[in-house]
């Protein structure tokens, strides 16, 4: 089909490229709309063949039927200038393709296909705009086919389906200026609705480009509305179909531009060189006839020397254009891959928290550079990253092994996108990431095991202190408590007058007595019951009550509801550091006040314990206790910081702890 459509489009302007050769006519504004045509014809027709190969959508029809029609059109204009029949006799039955048949598809441009551009049904306020830009082009038509012009000046008739009516000889121009006037009308509101759409939607890429291809389109046809009545002038006739030229180049890289970047019908990525073809060639043309038309105004002479400076000039134009184009196009089809992708892709090792958020951010940076489907990593032993538009197994997948030295650490899964496929360049990028994707999926491993080794180290502490608080409260606390007793029973067994002895005793027994309080709080300090029983934050409510005897005040305050899914060892770990914590405030900061409080936000729990005491000098030695405190933190694979208190006053201790 879209072999067909090439043919279709290309063939007649061929023809007429030929034709004109053959028939040397004067340039004049008919020979200008011939230079659009063909133009057109050769660029619309590479479009839709592109568009059409890839989905049979509507506006893949509608870019073939412009191009058809405008190469039919510009095959016509050389007919009748090589057959130039007589004014005075009918014209031929063709002849009148001539300005019809660039119309279906030129204005459906206009009209139509801006509100086709997206993935979604059109909502009812397009389709009313759809239907009244269709009706427009009707009613064009309609005009055109029934002019009886040059009827009744002469017995004959453009058209073969003239209308031979006196009145409507003399309404048919004015009638066809006001339809003309509503298609630039519903031109410029099909351009500024896609202005809106993008400037509503950030993300709705390419639609900028279309809202200006459509203006453009769009402010060619208003120079026609002021036309005289036996024609244009030799300004008009010169500039107007320069300015149709101009904007029918830009229009189909526009098409092009919405088309991949808003990712629609699954565009092959050979549409590069398609792409750059077809702009450098309008540009091109453009370019030369401009230059030829602006010199032949200023130069004396038959044009010669402006015809001759307009093709160096183009010539020394070609490389500078070709390039700049093909950097940009490369952009926008091969996404960011046209540049090294090594720095892109390695922003996200800096930035990432946790290896699985690394991998995951590296994945999505490679699909998107690279404009893939779906891009997977898969470690050898581990969680599995996966990046891009979808996340499903795709069977086309191109499978990149990850190695480092020797050893294979896992692969990379890159899918194109539907109805495309990865060619070499992207295949030879995919390898020149891998090494640092490698790299990436070894350090994530590295750190998982990290990771895992202290949780059992955490858990096997916990267990050795369960085990030494019932080594504590259950032999250690009551051997005591019975040496107190036995000491008590001897006391009892002392003779009358003995007092030495029985000071001595007392004394004995008021010292085990306080040794045995020290280890049993000792025991609830290493793992108190209701840390067990009832959570972390009910642990810690219960610990600083103990403090309110000294004058000290402590509230505990939560945020998030994360706190109470918070493992084991890690509430082990912040009950422990709270405990120091507060028991170094207790003993020498002489506070009055002292807050506690646990934060949840992403996997990640934030405790914080400040006080309004004296503070900690900047010069002063950490103890035991701190560094009991950094040591329990890094543990868990946590972090201990400390700062001064809110206004300069006391100190703060910051704990951030993965939970």
């Amino acid at each position: 089909m879209a072999a067909a459509v090439l043919v279709a489009a290309w063939g007649p302007a061929v023809a007429g490229v030929a034709l004109a050769v053959v028939a040397g006519g004067p340039w004049n504004s008919d020979q200008g709309f011939f230079l659009v045509d063909t133009a057109n014809a050769l660029v619309y027709g590479l479009v839709a063949a592109v568009v059409l190969s890839r989905r049979l959508h509507p506006v893949g029809w509608l870019v073939a039927l412009t191009a058809v029609g405008t190469g039919i059109a510009a095959v016509v204009a050389q007919l009748n200038v090589l057959v130039a029949p007589s004014p005075d006799g009918p014209a031929p039955a063709w002849a009148i393709l001539h300005g019809t048949a660039w119309v279906p598809g030129t204005l459906a441009l206009m009209l139509v296909v801006p509100y086709l551009l997206t993935d979604e049904s059109p909502p009812r306020s397009a389709r009313v705009a759809i239907g009244a830009g269709v009706t427009a082009i009707a009613a064009t038509l309609a005009v055109r086919l029934a002019d009886p012009w040059p009827w009744p000046a002469s017995d004959g008739s453009s058209s073969p389906l003239a209308v031979r009516d006196e009145t409507w000889a003399r309404l048919a121009e004015p009638v066809a200026r006001w339809i003309q006037l509503v298609v630039v009308v519903l031109g410029f509101t099909a351009a500024g609705r896609a202005a809106w759409r993008r400037h509503r939607d950030p993300a709705a890429r390419g639609l900028g480009w279309l809202a200006i291809g459509v203006a453009l389109i769009s402010s060619t046809f208003v120079p026609l509305l002021f036309w005289a009545e036996d024609g244009p002038n030799h300004v008009t006739a010169l500039f107007v179909p320069f300015l149709h030229l101009a904007s029918q180049a830009f229009f189909p890289a526009a098409i092009l531009a919405t088309v991949l970047r808003r990712r629609m019908f699954g565009i092959d990525l050979a549409v590069s060189r398609t792409l750059v073809w077809g702009l450098l060639t309008g540009m091109l043309v453009a370019g030369y006839f401009g230059t030829v038309a602006l010199l032949g105004l200023v130069l004396p002479g038959d044009g010669a020397l402006a015809r001759v400076l307009a093709t160096a000039a183009t010539a020394a134009g070609i490389q500078p254009a070709r390039g700049w184009l093909q950097r940009r196009v490369d952009r926008l089809v091969y996404g960011e891959a046209s540049v090294p992708a090594l720095s892109r892709v390695g922003r996200h090792l800096g930035s990432a928290g946790t290896p699985e958020e690394s991998l995951a951010g590296m994945a999505d940076s490679i699909a998107v550079s690279f404009n893939l489907r779906s891009v997977r990593i898969l470690e050898a032993s581990g969680p599995e990253s996966a990046g891009g538009a979808a996340t499903e197994t795709v069977p086309d997948a191109v499978a990149v092994p990850l190695i480092v030295r020797g050893e294979p650490v896992g692969v990379l899964l890159a899918a194109p996108r539907p109805g495309e496929r990865l060619d070499r360049r992207t295949r030879s990028a995919l390898a020149e990431v891998a090494p640092l994707v490698a790299t990436t999926v070894q350090l994530a491993a590295t750190t998982r095991a990290l990771r895992e080794s202290r949780g059992r180290l955490a858990a096997v502490r916990d267990d050795e202190r369960r085990a030494l608080r019932r080594e504590l409260h259950d032999e250690i606390g009551p051997s005591l408590a019975g040496i107190g007793l036995g000491l008590a029973a001897a006391r009892n067994l002392l003779p009358e007058g003995a007092v030495a002895a029985d000071g001595l005793l007392g004394r004995l027994r008021v010292e085990v007595d306080a040794r045995v309080e020290e280890v049993r709080v000792l025991a609830r300090g290493l793992v108190p019951p209701v840390l067990a029983e009832l959570g972390l934050v009910p642990a810690l409510r219960e610990l600083v009550m103990r403090y309110e005897a000294d004058g000290l005040t402590v509230a505990v305050r939560t945020e998030g509801s994360g706190v109470d899914g918070t493992p084991p060892e890690v509430c082990g770990a912040v009950y422990a550091i709270v405990a120091e914590a507060i028991r170094n405030v207790s003993r020498h900061a002489k506070a009055r006040a002292c807050t506690v409080e646990l934060h949840t936000f992403e996997r990640l729990l934030t405790v914080s314990v400040q006080d309004d005491g004296l503070g900690m000098a900047a010069d002063a030695r950490r103890g035991v206790g701190t560094v009991s405190i950094r040591e329990r933190a890094e543990g868990v694979g946590g972090t201990a910081t400390w700062s001064p208190g809110e206004a300069g006053r006391g100190t703060r201790l910051e704990l951030r702890l993965p939970c």
